[in-house]
């Protein structure tokens, strides 16, 4: 099975240059997404499809994965999941993010703390596993369960535009890649196996 393919993906736009439709073309399938722009700014109004946005123009709905929830400074507060997963976001005064916390039937699943260069997560799932990430590029994990290797490194890349991410490890092996579609999504994303990615 080939799980690579050509896709086409098409974009088209007002005369205000805002995205008011993107169409997505391959042989495993095809959508379409409509944004319904308000006639007086450039903020997403509710349209026919369900992708509703609240007066701010945030998305609210994210096609059988998650609905959102903002913030009135337009941060994202919550994400819940189909599968009744929820993640809630913190920030300071500024708008940085300061803490994720993941929860699963009202128990936190885990928790990510983040700090100018550095953010620490410790996974409740993982039973206590904990990564201390260092910058945006090196962040070292370590695991109390059996699935993984106790003390592991990991670098990360970023292309300049945040378009791709590669993950190694202390050996330069990849680890894990991810492409993304402009404007979001997920394009490509491959890895040794899925507690990689």
């Amino acid at each position: 099975m080939n799980i690579l393919e050509f896709y086409q993906q098409t974009y088209t736009y007002d005369t205000g240059n805002n995205l008011t439709n993107l169409s997505h073309q391959a042989n495993s399938g095809a959508w379409q997404q409509t944004l319904t722009i308000h006639p007086n700014n450039n903020r997403g109004t509710e349209n026919n499809n369900q992708n509703n946005f609240d007066a701010n123009g945030n998305l609210l709905h994210l096609d059988n994965i998650a609905n959102l929830e903002w913030y009135y400074n337009n941060t994202l507060n919550k994400l819940t999941k189909a599968d009744k997963t929820t993640q809630y976001n913190v920030y300071d005064y500024q708008g940085n993010r300061v803490r994720t916390v993941i929860e699963s039937n009202q128990q936190t699943q885990s928790q990510r703390d983040y700090l100018p260069a550095l953010d620490i997560s410790i996974n409740q799932a993982k039973q206590q596993s904990r990564t201390l990430h260092i910058g945006t590029h090196i962040l070292s994990e370590s695991s109390k369960d059996n699935t993984q290797t106790p003390y592991q490194t990991r670098y990360q890349l970023n292309s300049h535009l945040q378009s791709n991410t590669l993950e190694l490890d202390d050996k330069a092996q990849t680890l894990s890649y991810e492409h993304y579609y402009p404007y979001g999504g997920t394009a490509i994303i491959a890895g040794k196996d899925k507690t990689q990615v």
